[in-house]
């Protein structure tokens, strides 16, 4: 069978689903074809005109929900077709099966599930009994129970990282790997704490792929010449100092790409510090997310303090690894001299970017719940406001005066803290209404410390230049050449 992805901004590079790759391997193994495709809807019907797929899956976020519901239902009005929704949002509100033109809504681990889906429709056989799925027949919604988690990930086949290398328009320079499933940690904002809910007696939320497995991977990465950077995606990387220590040797000896990870202040000393480093990771990032402990530990329940943070920090920039910090503004029951807070405390880290975000309260969250009772849900946006970029809030604030100045902040946010000296400025900048300008500082510094400070700067000038429009065409210029040397001369066929 054929299975069609569409995936949103496919040509930026960054949203490579693992779940994706590796399920593309797993029905590969049993004979079946899987693509992705950038979610434009003149993309997707051009390349279901040219393959005519059984299957059209979606990989959800939240963020993506409603843009994916109305592609499918677009391409359902034209196309006779299979139709399947998995990722986040469907496992926490499965009720999306009852949309005019699902089919099918898988919750929690989809790989398993959705191999038997496909065997199933492949021979004929009936898919109302699979268990992971809700799937409607026949006007009729069969809602199956939960399969235990995977015991073993290692058992899973590598993923196919060339899923996405093929359809992607532009070379993909960095490559998304994830070495383990799980957190053992409830912040607010996260779906971690609902998971572990909806899995309890299922088996182990927190597991990990052994060094040996990851390393495999990794080693069919390296083979692929345009990878020129891991980015582990993993929640805590460093949550097993061990396996952290055995993955340093074998990685600096066998991989030698410049990685990034994600940490966690509580997870973050000297040793790990030094094995990262050694291994030869470039980048760390470290969530902050409130400058104001009352918000960082009560209202997200992050459970750290400011010299907890500033100690990690200190580790990590001693180590001689670049500093990423992660932070959210417009949280409930915050402020805007809350939000200067958080600013004061990126400052005070030193970190070489910080990035940001306003809250977004996901449904499903307790952040979500907790700004409903508190009355802060714009309505207008059901309390989550779909875009790729979060750069407008979906809460309701005190004034529309505070929320633009929030708003405003978010923007000015990251080259602040790169340039404290105009924090004075600031404070009266944000208070002009919303304008351009303010995305333009925002996108020129962000792009800035991207290339030049959160990855080495042979792999940032390589990749700038690989995203200029002289480079593509130069490039198709080539392949022109190319192609007219390698037709037959007249008379010599």
């Amino acid at each position: 069978m054929k299975i069609l992805w569409p995936v949103i901004d496919l040509d930026k590079g960054d949203n490579q689903f693992v779940g994706i790759m590796i399920m593309a391997a797993l029905l590969r193994r049993s004979g079946h074809h899987s693509e992705v495709v950038d979610a434009g809807y003149n993309r997707v019907r051009a390349r279901m005109l040219e393959i005519e797929p059984d299957i059209v899956a979606f990989s959800t976020p939240s963020i993506y929900s409603r843009t994916y519901v109305e592609l499918n239902r677009r391409l359902k009005r034209e196309f006779k077709f299979y139709s399947v929704f998995g990722g986040p949002h469907p496992t926490f509100f499965p009720e999306l099966i009852e949309e005019d033109g699902i089919d099918g809504v898988c919750i929690g681990e989809g790989e398993y599930p959705m191999l038997e889906l496909v065997e199933n429709l492949s021979r004929g056989d009936p898919a109302i009994g699979i268990k992971n799925w809700w799937i409607k027949e026949g006007g009729e919604i069969h809602r199956n129970p939960l399969r235990p988690l995977i015991r073993d990930l290692d058992r899973l086949p590598l993923p196919d990282h060339g899923i996405f290398r093929r359809s992607a328009p532009r070379s993909i320079w960095q490559a998304m790997v994830l070495t383990g499933r799980g957190c053992p940690y409830g912040c607010t904002y996260c779906y971690n704490h609902a998971y572990k809910a909806l899995y309890r007696g299922k088996g182990r939320i927190i597991r990990r792929r052994s060094v040996d497995n990851v390393i495999a991977e990794l080693q069919t990465v390296k083979r692929q010449k345009s990878y020129r950077f891991i980015r582990f995606l993993d929640d805590l990387f460093t949550l097993d100092p061990e396996w952290v220590r055995e993955f340093s040797v074998r990685y600096r000896r066998e991989i030698g790409l410049p990685f990034s990870c994600l940490v966690r202040a509580n997870h973050v000393t000297p040793e790990i510090a030094r094995d990262l480093k050694e291994a030869g990771c470039w980048r760390v990032t470290i969530g902050l997310e409130a400058g104001d402990e009352y918000l960082r530990n009560q209202i997200l329940k992050r459970n750290m303090s400011d010299e907890e943070i500033l100690n990690a920090c200190r580790i990590i920039k001693e180590a001689g690894l670049r500093l990423v910090t992660g932070n959210i503004l417009g949280i409930p029951g915050g402020s805007l001299e809350a939000d200067f807070k958080t600013l004061e405390l990126n400052i005070r880290t030193g970190t070489d970017f910080a990035g940001v975000n306003l809250l977004q309260p996901y449904p499903g969250t307790e952040i979500h719940r907790l700004a409903e009772e508190m009355g802060l849900l714009d309505r207008r946006e059901g309390g989550m406001r779909e875009s790729t970029v979060m750069r407008i809030s979906s809460l309701c604030f005190r004034d529309e005066k505070e929320k633009q100045m929030v708003e405003n902040l978010e923007k000015l946010f990251p080259i602040t803290v790169g340039f404290p000296v105009i924090r004075p400025l600031v404070r009266w900048l944000i208070k002009l209404p919303p304008n351009k300008v303010f995305y333009l500082f925002l996108s020129g510094w962000v792009n800035y410390c991207h290339y030049f400070r959160a990855i080495p700067p042979r792999v940032g000038w390589r990749t700038i230049w690989k995203r200029t429009g002289i480079y593509h065409r130069l490039a198709r210029l080539g392949e022109t050449l190319t192609a007219k040397l390698k037709k037959p001369l007249p008379g010599n066929a």
